[in-house]
């Protein structure tokens, strides 16, 4: 008996030492994504949405414009599609990649199973613009502000940019929910709203028509989704060369964009339909500065998405977590397979 026991003692001890080998070899391994990136994209058919002709998705239109997707191996196509269509499309499996802000925090809160793999914009690129007659924040009081849609970037960085500058408080103005940005011009033109958050190259327009700049938010940092790109947790798993692929051609044109202006401008007046050479430079020269080609998504930006969302409609807030929402697998990638660094990338 006492020798049937030491045998069993030993057979234990060795199937042990093999699992605690096992784990160690496994955690030495890199993640099934990471082992497959930098081979053949899955497919080369290839599409990404982008929700308006608005300067911020310029560094999309060069990577199209420039061949860039083409380059990586994509035979890619650019569709214009508002948020919420986007959304639909990409659950749909009708487009590969969303060029979105932070809806799809909103979409993971309600069971979509989407996550955000890059952005290059993660400050909120607007300003805020005043009527005739409303000349300074104060005169705000009382009155109504024109964003987009409820608790997303138009809105979150109005009032984020209100209460950095401390002149008024949230509880001094009211917002009005018209849909585009090109519809807040107008509305603020027409009398409709006293003020609202706009981005190049409406902007420009406000400019143009005598209204007057309040805020500009860019310069004082508010963080935020401005753009970012999201997918599919299907599409990670089955379609992981397709999708750093499209990381490889983002972060080149990024980088491009910012360092030959010629080659964004042109894309610029494409893809917003102008030939307006004040308008085109302008749009350039609010964006430009905040382009980050390394891509890689930090926390701060979904945090302060998480911040404005109601329990109520939204009840896993509570436990939800910045790090649930993103995949830095294909943008880490970027940096340690030296990718980057050949671009000229800085470290």
């Amino acid at each position: 008996m006492l020798t049937a026991d030491r045998s069993n003692l030993r057979r234990r001890r060795r199937l042990f030492i093999l699992s605690l080998a096992l784990a160690l070899t496994s955690l030495s391994l890199p993640l099934p994504s990471e082992a497959q990136l930098g081979g053949k994209p899955e497919k080369s058919s290839f599409s990404v949405s982008y929700t308006q002709a608005s300067g911020a998705f310029t560094p999309l239109w060069v990577a199209q414009e420039a061949g860039l997707f083409k380059k990586h191996g994509l035979d890619a196509s650019l569709k214009l599609l508002n948020s919420q269509v986007a959304l639909q499309a990409l659950v749909a499996g009708e487009v590969d990649v969303i060029s979105s802000g932070p809806d799809l925090v909103n979409a993971r809160l309600q069971n979509v199973p989407v996550k955000y793999i890059g952005g290059s914009l993660q400050r909120f690129i607007f300003q805020l613009w005043g009527a005739k007659g409303v000349n300074t924040l104060a005169d705000l009081r009382g009155k109504t502000i024109a964003v987009t849609t409820p608790r997303t970037s138009t809105e979150i960085a109005a009032r984020e940019s209100i209460k950095k500058t401390a002149v008024i408080t949230e509880k001094d103005v009211s917002f009005l929910y018209v849909q585009t940005i090109p519809a807040i011009l107008t509305a603020i033109i027409n009398g409709k709203t006293a003020a609202g958050t706009l981005s190049a190259p409406n902007t420009l327009k406000a400019r143009d028509a005598g209204l007057n700049l309040l805020i500009d938010i860019a310069q004082i940092n508010v963080p935020g989704l401005h753009l970012a790109y999201g997918t599919t947790e299907k599409s990670i798993k089955a379609n992981p060369n397709l999708l750093y692929a499209f990381m490889k051609a983002t972060a080149e044109a990024t980088l491009l964009a910012r360092q030959n202006p010629a080659v964004a401008k042109k894309a610029i007046g494409k893809f917003t339909d102008t030939n307006d050479v004040n308008m085109i430079d302008g749009t350039y020269e609010q964006f430009a500065p905040y382009w980050d080609g390394n891509l890689a998504l930090r926390t701060e930006p979904i945090q302060g998405q998480l911040m404005y969302l109601d329990e109520k409609e939204f009840p896993r807030v509570k436990e939800a977590r910045p790090q649930d929402f993103i995949d830095n697998d294909f943008a880490d990638y970027l940096r340690t397979s030296g990718f980057l660094q050949s671009l000229g990338a800085p470290k």
